[in-house]
């Protein structure tokens, strides 16, 4: 693996490291690059290394490097998991027992999944509350003292109430994960050291957004001076503040570790000079942010548009020039504040013919539970896309962890990819590409669970389960008012092909992601910063989150406003002492 000075001095440092790492600095690459080290240190060893990421996405981000990179056998000497599933792999599942709320076992509820959103619905319509109110449980955390963090306007009772649903019935959503755990290492120390035991290293990515209750956990671990930290993070990409990330947690934990922190990545290989020119004026790094990628002398300044509406600012301006510069759909992205800027927007732009991926995208709901699924089993009929073959694996996962409530890790392996392959070898043969959507759909449905039953991940009892998700998601096209009667495969499986669609995303959800072209839309006083933003600490965060935004562009970069009247007056951050570009 090719490594720049700065990263090979970061990947090969023997002790606990602190690296803060600018945006497109190859934090991954260094992060993969350790992990090989750190695997060759303990191969032939009884010990592991546990490499914990913010997303899913990271997760597979770093297994597909480890893949190409390393040795056949060195995934039997890593756990690479988000904390949760850390903390449920590694402790939960054994040492539930030691919890009275949850000595019989339990059943982990996802955000994602339709009880979840189906519960949290009845509790604030239980309690009086406008149904919206539900989305914050999504975005919930707890302290130390397992009181909520990041409830927004949702009473602490209603979430207590929420929570005590939840563990009458054996379920257990995230926070609550992280909050057991930390009970069970806090009160039992022998299981702390049993952890600290097994691994060697703990390389953890985007620590700024760690919690101070996720932060506890690694205390305990570390406590027993059998593991060293790779710690990876950048003050100056803290977001998640309002969900509990505590950003100076990052050098406080360090410091207690007795961590090198010397080790600063400056190149961005990623944007050009001008849109680097564009993130420092806005934050100053010391040493500061260096273009020095493939698009470091591309030579489009960031433009800012002030429209009678973001449709029209994206269709008279971003779209006509990302055709100028040769840049493909889905290379592209318009990122707002809130999903529900966005979700008007999406749906216009979907009636104007563009292709998009995000809110507004998809006629029906995409937590049908055959939807994601159905998806990318017809982009891959669409493309014969190998690629697509590894989603359809993680899709199949989430689908049988929504059906049965159990995780089959199983389906990662040749038992898994038998199975996709099975159902994805009847889409491609079955010469229906070209016909009706709404017919299609029900008769995958009844592919897929009679592979599944055939492979005895789900019973008999379940069949027609996936079959009725189906009928529902033809039912939401018609209220959407959809030609069903023309809608066909091909354009189903549109949906799940992100190389050719527009994304469309909230400014949070563009962490981590990075594009050729980016414009961010309703950049006005209210929305960024936020009405609610009243302190110093809140104004800086959402300073932060346009610095974010503004590091995920490549080539271009464009800030949209609406016409400015008194009530949407642009940003303060476009103005003079800032961006300077109003």
């Amino acid at each position: 693996m090719i490594l720049s000075i700065e990263q090979r001095k970061a990947a090969e440092y023997p002790s606990n490291a602190l690296v803060v790492a600018c945006p497109g600095s190859g934090k991954t690459r260094t992060l993969a690059a350790k992990l090989l080290n750190c695997i060759d240190e303990v191969r032939d060893s009884s010990r592991r290394i546990c490499c914990i990421t913010y997303t899913n996405t990271a997760v597979h981000e770093i297994e597909d490097r480890l893949r190409r990179n390393g040795r056949n056998d060195d995934d039997e000497y890593v756990d690479i998991s988000t904390i949760h599933s850390f903390c449920v792999s590694n402790i939960l599942s054994a040492f539930h027992c030691c919890i009275d709320e949850y000595q019989s076992g339990f059943k982990i509820l996802s955000p994602e999944d339709e009880e979840f959103k189906r519960r949290a619905v009845a509790v604030v319509m239980e309690n009086g509350l406008q149904r919206a109110m539900a989305e914050y449980f999504e975005g919930l955390n707890r302290g130390t003292d397992g009181r909520p963090i990041g409830a927004g306007e949702l009473p602490e009772e209603v979430i207590v109430q929420f929570w005590s649903q939840l563990q009458a019935d054996g379920l257990i959503d995230f926070p609550s994960i992280l909050y057991f755990t930390y009970r069970i290492l806090q009160d039992k120390s022998f299981i702390a050291r049993a952890v600290a035991s097994r691994y060697a290293w703990f390389l953890i990515d985007e620590f700024q957004d760690t919690t101070e209750l996720q932060v506890e956990i690694l205390r305990l671990i570390a406590k027993q001076s059998r593991s060293k930290f790779f710690l990876v993070g950048d003050p100056f990409q803290s977001i998640f503040g309002f969900a509990g990330a505590r950003m100076h947690l990052l050098k406080e934990f360090a410091s207690e570790i007795n961590a090198c922190t010397s080790f600063k990545l400056t190149g961005n290989y990623r944007s050009s000079s001008n849109i680097i020119g564009h993130a420092e004026k806005l934050y100053s790094r010391n040493p500061p942010m260096i273009a020095i990628g493939e698009n470091a002398k591309y030579g489009f300044d960031p433009l800012h548009y002030n429209c009678d509406s973001a449709f029209d600012a994206i269709t008279d301006y971003f779209l006509p020039e990302m055709e100028t510069h040769h840049i493909e759909l889905g290379q592209g992205a318009i990122l707002a504040r809130t999903w529900y800027k966005l979700l008007p927007l999406g749906r216009k732009l979907r009636e104007f013919g563009v292709p998009i991926t995000g809110p507004g995208a998809r006629p029906y709901r995409k937590s049908r539970l055959i939807a994601p699924l159905a998806e990318v089993l017809c982009a891959y009929a669409r493309t014969a896309d190998v690629d697509l073959i590894s989603q359809c694996i993680r899709e199949l996962f989430f689908l049988l962890t929504s059906m049965t409530g159990k995780r089959y890790y199983s389906v990662f392996s040749y038992e898994g990819k038998l199975a996709v392959r099975r159902i994805a070898n009847v889409i491609k043969t079955s010469g229906v590409l070209e016909s009706a959507a709404t017919k299609w759909l029900v008769e995958l449905a009844r592919i897929v669970e009679s592979v599944l039953m055939k492979q005895e991940y789900i019973s008999q009892s379940q069949g027609g389960l996936l079959e009725n998700s189906a009928i529902e998601m033809i039912e939401d096209m018609k209220k959407s008012k959809i030609d069903i009667a023309n809608l066909t495969v091909n354009d189903l499986g549109l949906y799940a092909s992100h190389r050719e669609n527009l994304h469309l995303l909230t400014m949070h959800k563009a962490k981590g992601r990075e594009f050729d072209a980016v414009a961010i839309i309703d950049l006005h006083e209210g929305k960024v910063p936020d009405y609610r933003s009243k302190t110093v600490e809140q104004l800086q965060e959402d300073q932060r989150l346009l610095y974010v935004c503004i590091t995920r562009a490549r080539k271009l970069l464009m800030y949209i406003t609406d016409r400015e009247d008194w009530r949407n007056r642009p940003s303060r951050f476009l103005q003079h002492q800032y961006l300077g570009v109003v």
